[in-house]
């Protein structure tokens, strides 16, 4: 397996970054992924929104991925409620779901982004790095 492309970031600056999802499997393989990536470390990652609020009001990330569907609520709810607060915040939001609204409702809650889960870890990077540098990834997998 290649590795995936580097994050772009300013020289000596590592991009800090916060998982949440309700599922350990797929935080794990966003850990994996950030420890392989020598300009990333992980923030923290979170199982639940109210998990997520502690930690965020303690320690904001440099960029947010959350899932849409979550025990105690949903990612497009918890992202817009968010960036009031954060407004400059990147966020991208994921979901296994194969839904056609959630692109245009991650967009609407102020998401920068939104991926389904079965999209690639190049894609995934792609699209973290897209975000970045001011972009948006409204794209499903494929």
């Amino acid at each position: 397996m290649s590795q995936p492309a580097a994050i772009t970031r300013s020289p000596n600056t590592r991009l800090r970054l916060a998982v949440v999802d309700d599922h350990a499997i797929i935080r794990g393989v966003f850990v994996t992924l950030v420890e392989d990536a020598p300009d990333m470390i992980m923030a923290w990652t979170a199982s639940s929104l109210a998990e997520a609020s502690d930690k965020i009001h303690w320690d904001v990330p440099d960029f947010l991925v959350i899932d849409v569907g979550l025990p105690d609520g949903n990612g497009f709810d918890f992202t817009a409620e968010l960036l009031t607060r954060l407004p400059n915040l990147p966020v991208l939001i994921v979901s296994a779901d194969e839904n056609n609204t959630y692109p245009g409702r991650a967009a609407a809650a102020g998401a920068r982004g939104f991926i389904a889960k079965e999209a690639s870890l190049e894609q995934l990077v792609e699209a973290v790095n897209t975000i970045q540098q001011g972009g948006q990834w409204f794209n499903h997998a494929g």
